[in-house]
């Protein structure tokens, strides 16, 4: 064979079997470095009387946070409009000013958005106030989590007048049936609907006074005990404070997850 002959052929020698393979994807997906974690954050601020501000939103979520604020808020929006770097819908009517009966609309319209938020994968990170103002509401800020949490029902207890608790939502039956019982030499009346329970007790609980402080405590740890046996864990506390100086509203936030059964342990975040 001549030499320009022998050019054209390539010798090749099977790879032995101590050679190394190639990795697999996941392999090789894995040997580099980590993917950056990076938490986002967004808020919703209700302001003056009637103003809702949502704060570092995508237009998407914007757009379905609005859907929620007009299917639940009976009055209206009376306009949308930028605010600095916010946007803000203005509402028809005072959602926001001080009840102190507690304004049921305005309980029920701060659930939708925890709920709505919740179910789009915003999770509330905390209610927060840092101004220090003397008429002030909690920011409520949250965090976006990768997966959509487990689905949950909720409820909301609000502490009204020194006197009066509320349960709105739908609170089930035996829950309430719990609580009134719990108190029931305490309570100077109640009322209960499907929507909704008030109750009214002797005294004033929520404004102690001297050692009355600790028979405070003992009624809120009580309901807590009640309304955890029933599968409900604390998802909030939203606050308000106004311009007299002396008026507050607290509302405590539950959820239960749809799937708990009565003696199943309680999924806490």
């Amino acid at each position: 064979m001549s030499e320009k002959s022998k050019a054209a052929f390539v010798d090749y020698t099977e790879p032995s079997a101590s050679s190394a393979a190639p990795p697999s994807f996941n392999q090789a997906t894995q040997s580099g470095p980590p993917p950056l974690f990076r938490s986002r954050f967004a808020s919703i601020t209700r302001n003056e009387l009637d103003r809702i501000r949502l704060i570092n939103f995508s237009e998407t979520e914007m757009a379905a946070i609005h859907e929620v604020v007009r299917a639940n808020w009976e009055r209206g929006i009376d306009k949308v409009q930028p605010y600095e770097e916010s946007r803000e819908f203005k509402l028809k009517g005072y959602a926001w000013g001080y009840d102190m009966n507690g304004n049921e609309d305005a309980l029920r319209l701060v659930l939708r958005i925890l709920e709505a938020m919740y179910s789009m994968g915003w999770v509330l990170y905390s209610a927060i106030e840092v101004t220090k103002r003397v008429s002030t509401k909690d920011a409520l800020v949250f965090r976006k989590q990768d997966h959509v949490p487990p689905p949950c029902e909720w409820i909301n207890v609000s502490f009204h007048g020194g006197d009066k608790l509320k349960i709105l939502n739908s609170p089930p039956e035996n829950l309430v049936a719990e609580i009134i019982q719990t108190f029931i030499t305490e309570i100077q009346r109640h009322e209960v609907t499907t929507e909704r329970t008030k109750i009214k007790f002797k005294g004033f609980p929520w404004r102690p006074t001297g050692h009355d402080g600790v028979g405070t405590q003992l009624k809120l740890l009580a309901l807590l005990e009640v309304i955890e046996r029933h599968g409900f864990t604390l998802y909030a506390r939203i606050g308000a404070r106004y311009s007299d100086e002396t008026s507050e509203s607290n509302v405590l936030v539950f959820q239960r997850r749809r799937d708990w059964m009565p003696g199943a342990p309680l999924w806490h975040r």
